[in-house]
């Protein structure tokens, strides 16, 4: 899935991935190289690990697997 990273102010501040529809997408534990706000990312979850209850209650919820910075 593609869209913009976000840093979410709530809780102490939580990384999100905000879709190209307008989905949020909080991401558990993201990499150093993914927390850059306002950046264009394509990111591959780990539907192995699904996350049941997260910090910020953004909705849905996600660890990543695989991510890539994309060009603006």
């Amino acid at each position: 899935m593609e869209g913009t990273i976000r840093k979410i102010g709530i809780e102490g501040g939580v990384w999100a991935l905000i879709t190209d529809d307008g989905t949020q997408v909080e991401l558990i534990d993201p990499p150093e190289g993914l927390k850059q706000n306002g950046a264009r990312a394509e990111i591959e979850v780990d539907e192995e690990r699904p996350v049941e209850v997260s910090i910020g209650m953004l909705g849905q919820a996600a660890r990543i697997r695989s991510f890539r910075l994309l060009d603006d």
